[in-house]
């Protein structure tokens, strides 16, 4: 499903016929008495400068003071479970590497991790944070981890993506130009490096939301009432 624009948007109405869709889909596929919980965890993959952490905090405020956001805490999750320093995670985080061969990070010291081993751990803490439920986990290609997890993708204009990120870290134009481009071309390689996908392919995505059309409250709303009805919660 691709939402572009509020000339676009989805009603409640048809957002909840979309997901009575998938989850009959879902159904007609394993048999009901061995059907398992769908984990209520929403994955937020966003183009750099498209606002990912204003929408998902205004998400999670909306969802309750139940509902987690994981972002940078990943990092730490993933170092402690393969027991690593942080900066060594923190070198291989959404960044492209030398994904063919063995990335070992000695220059931090305490050993090294290679491409497996991150690949590993990094879905061991997915999978264990989507068991939990109740999350937004946000990039490293969760929603390739997470299939059944309710999975967004933010994208913008370059132009806005540009401007909100010179007003967001104080840069100039050619400075945030560059980092927009930069953090684009990494994260496409981390994923196509890690998972052999491409952050691009909309069928991976559940919703791809257009930030600089519908703003970040809206985009924010669309996403709490799908979460809403493909997860069956309650209003908080």
């Amino acid at each position: 499903m691709r939402i572009e624009g509020t000339d676009h948007g989805l009603t409640d109405k048809r957002l909840t016929e979309y997901f009575l869709r998938q989850k009959a889909a879902r159904e007609r596929s394993v048999p009901r008495e061995e059907s398992p919980d769908i984990p209520s965890v929403i994955t937020v993959s966003r183009q750099f400068g498209a606002g990912g952490r204003s929408v998902t905090s205004i998400l999670r405020d909306r969802l309750g003071p139940t509902w987690d956001i994981w972002d940078r805490e990943l990092i730490d999750a993933v170092a402690m479970r393969a027991e690593v320093r942080r900066e060594m995670v923190q070198a291989m985080d959404e960044r492209h590497q030398d994904w063919l061969g063995q990335m070992v990070q000695n220059v931090f010291g305490g050993g090294g991790m290679d491409t497996q081993a991150f690949r590993r751990h990094l879905a061991e803490v997915l999978l264990a944070l989507a068991q939990q439920g109740r999350k937004i986990i946000v990039g490293r290609g969760a929603n390739f981890v997470l299939p059944d997890a309710l999975n967004v993708r933010l994208e913008a204009d370059l132009g806005f993506r540009i401007k909100a990120t010179m007003e967001r870290l104080g840069l100039t134009r050619d400075a945030a130009t560059t980092a927009v481009r930069r953090a684009d071309r990494e994260r496409a390689d981390f994923t196509r490096g890690l998972f052999e996908k491409d952050i691009r392919d909309t069928s991976a995505y559940d919703l791809i939301l257009r930030t600089d059309s519908l703003g970040y409250e809206t985009s924010a709303e669309v996403i709490l009432t799908a979460a809403r009805r493909y997860f069956a919660a309650p209003s908080p």
